[in-house]
């Protein structure tokens, strides 16, 4: 198994893209923390991954979260070797409509809980063999896009933290990549699709191989950027899972 002996932590781990990360590394031999809000939805998930799973219960964005998220890594598991940073919420709305405690929340969950959960975890992974660290953004932040502009902004900030910290980490063997996905079926996607009218089918037409992704095939693109062997040799990268979704704005 890939990830036998090592140990996880994935923020927004109880549902889409996170809860699937998780499978696939418990699957591959991994241990994993994970950490969101809701204790319900947590303690499901943690049922459904078994033994190899557990939880800590807080907001993403608080240090005093990241802090008992990675001490119990290290207290549960004996150390920390992988960070998923994937905690993020969407609230669309057009400029001049949208609600500033929306757009306070967005950058307090997708930026600030990214540089607070590294912050504390880089402390404890420096030089353990094969360190990584998954940062999550979004098609959303490579190309414009009406009505999320705000979250497209965070998740580009989150793209350039990915290539500075790679450039800050590579001397204390920590590899730091970025996924972008585009239109995959998430709790987070459909809460847009089912408030902007066209925004699903809008989605496949834009992208080139034409369906939403589920969150089990991007985890797959996740597990070979967080493994040694298969992704020791990248860091810094931007990975566009997004169908094509970038391109197609060079096609007729």
């Amino acid at each position: 198994m890939r990830f036998a002996g090592k140990s996880a932590v994935i923020t927004g781990g109880s549902e889409g893209i996170g809860f699937a990360i998780a499978a696939g590394l418990v699957e591959e031999g991994a241990r994993v923390v994970l950490v969101a809000r809701r204790e319900d939805k947590l303690e499901e998930a943690v049922r459904k991954l078994g033994p190899r799973a557990s939880s800590v219960v807080g907001d993403a964005a608080k240090q005093e979260t990241a802090a008992r998220a990675v001490e119990a890594a290290v207290s549960r598991h004996g150390g920390l070797d992988l960070l998923v940073n994937n905690a993020g919420i969407l609230r669309p709305g057009a400029i001049g409509t949208m609600s500033l405690e929306d757009v306070d929340a967005m950058f307090s969950v997708n930026l600030r809980g990214t540089v607070v959960f590294t912050n504390e975890a880089v402390k404890v992974m420096s030089g353990r063999k094969g360190a990584a660290i998954l940062n999550i953004s979004s098609a959303a932040g490579r190309r414009p896009l009406p009505m999320i502009s705000i979250y497209g902004a965070t998740k580009a900030a989150v793209q350039h933290l990915t290539q500075t910290w790679a450039i800050e980490l590579a001397a204390r063997g920590i590899r730091v990549n970025c996924l972008c996905p585009g239109a995959i079926e998430t709790p987070a996607f459909r809460s847009v699709a089912d408030v902007v009218p066209g925004f699903e089918q809008a989605a496949i037409d834009k992208s080139l191989i034409k369906r939403i992704l589920p969150a089990e095939e991007l985890a797959r693109h996740a597990l070979t950027l967080l493994d040694e062997r298969d992704g020791g040799f990248v860091t810094g990268a931007i990975w566009d899972v997004d169908g094509g979704y970038q391109l197609n704005r060079f096609v007729d």
